[in-house]
């Protein structure tokens, strides 16, 4: 009997050490940005990512998430550094502008074995707009941000223009802008500016304002054959004379737009009525517009969701191509549970959770643009801005690049320095540095 019982006994014992899925309990790390004690709108994400791991959990009882905390703008780096060092995440935000860093540093896990088990038709709904483009292999895109050009229809009513036909070119853009420039009281200083353009210190330069008028002219920031800056071009060249005469010939545009932060040159500016059209203007504003009592029911968006005082439409560029990115969520290349990490990820873009998404601006998926909530004209006019829109480029170097043209800029308009002599001296200086990376 003893002699039975010790076999009975090592049996059991044996069975728990060779089967450690039994009872097992994995813990994946999921890295966000949002603090809640910045303001609600970090506490409305927290909380999506809260109902997140609730409905993760309670189907994955063997699976438990921990949330980490990274700033905003140290999301990637610290992917990178803690890779360096051997410190693992698993789930992790991430910006496709740096993808190229990332691509070279090999951080990030690809995820193309993954993403070959989806069906041909979420795969679709999923990868139709550019920010799939940017975000595949490194990431997935948890919803869109664009940018179109906000306008005051009732100053253009003032100004006898047709609210309801916007410029389709660049001719029509400057045409209209001349006639939105004011000067109300008679002291012969503009009070109110045609058209809002931001060229200050900041990666809102190259990606709002100089690249989608370099496109327009058929040029490219860099060359990923050579990875050699290539903005010097004709194309260059036109982008930037087209950009300098709104400043410094037509007079449409201010000249303090070289100075200040995006948020208040562009948003602020338009809001406090300074701006009767604003350049860049990024679907994460929509909610200020009806804050202001601009739109109707838009935001959150609803079936009578409709553009009463501000209203869009996509940059009259030829190709209306306007920067496009997204939040998208990564996996950190030392995950000790990446297919856990994935399952995590195939939760958080499911249709009905990532629909509620605060910080997703436009619905990542296609089918989520068929609810009656996005098929009013006002959303439709972001919708084409979103099919068009292009990411940057991928260099490995992309906020030296960003800077440089930035820099390059705010010496032209600044001192009206020589158009062509001035982006090369600048494009030189990035290529001396950074060519071939």
């Amino acid at each position: 009997m003893k002699k039975l019982i010790g076999i009975v006994f090592l049996g059991v014992v044996l069975g728990l050490m060779f089967s450690p899925l039994v009872g097992a309990q994995v813990t994946i790390k999921v890295a966000h940005f949002y603090d809640p004690a910045t303001g609600p709108a970090h506490v409305a994400n927290m909380q999506w990512l809260e109902k997140v791991k609730s409905v993760f959990e309670e189907e994955n009882p063997g699976i438990k998430v921990e949330f980490e905390w990274i700033k905003w703008d140290e999301l990637d780096l610290k992917a990178l550094r803690d890779y360096r060092a051997g410190i693992s995440h698993d789930v992790i935000y991430s910006s496709p502008q740096y993808y190229g860093l990332h691509q070279v540093a090999g951080d990030l896990l690809d995820i193309s074995n993954f993403v070959s088990q989806w069906s041909d038709d979420f795969l679709a709904d999923i990868s139709w707009s550019p920010v799939w483009g940017s975000a595949f292999p490194w990431g997935v895109p948890l919803g869109i941000h664009t940018r179109s050009v906000v306008y005051r229809r009732d100053m253009y009513e003032e100004a006898g223009l047709d609210p309801d036909k916007t410029p389709d070119n660049l001719d029509e853009l400057v045409e209209y802008s001349k006639k939105l420039t004011q000067d109300t009281d008679g002291d012969g200083v503009t009070d109110i500016y045609g058209l809002g353009m931001y060229f200050g210190p900041s990666r809102a330069t190259i990606e709002l304002y100089f690249a989608p008028y370099l496109w327009h002219f058929d040029g490219e920031l860099w060359d990923p054959e050579t990875k050699k800056a290539t903005f010097a071009s004709e194309a260059g060249i036109s982008a930037a004379q087209f950009l300098f005469d709104l400043i410094s010939t037509h007079k449409v545009t201010p000249e303090w737009s070289i100075s200040g932060i995006y948020d208040d040159v562009i948003m602020m500016s338009f809001l406090n009525e300074k701006l009767a059209q604003a350049e860049g203007w990024g679907s994460y504003w929509i909610g200020p517009l009806e804050e202001k009592g601009w739109v109707e029911g838009v935001f959150p968006p609803t079936p009578e969701g409709k553009a009463t005082i501000a209203d869009v439409y996509p940059t009259p560029t030829k190709y209306r191509a306007q920067f496009t990115n997204s939040w998208n969520v990564s996996i950190h290349a030392l995950s000790e549970h990446p297919a856990e990490s994935w399952k995590f990820i195939e939760t958080m873009i499911r249709p009905e959770l990532l629909i509620d998404y605060p910080d997703a601006g436009l619905p990542a998926l296609l089918s989520l643009w068929e609810r009656p909530e996005f098929k009013t004209p006002f959303y439709q006019k972001w919708l084409e801005a979103a099919r068009s829109g292009r990411p940057m480029p991928l260099t490995a170097h992309y906020g030296d690049l960003a800077d440089t043209v930035a820099a390059c800029l705010q010496e032209i308009f600044a001192t009206k320095a020589p158009i062509a002599e001035t982006l090369k001296k600048f494009e030189d200086e990035y290529n001396s540095k950074f060519a071939g990376e």
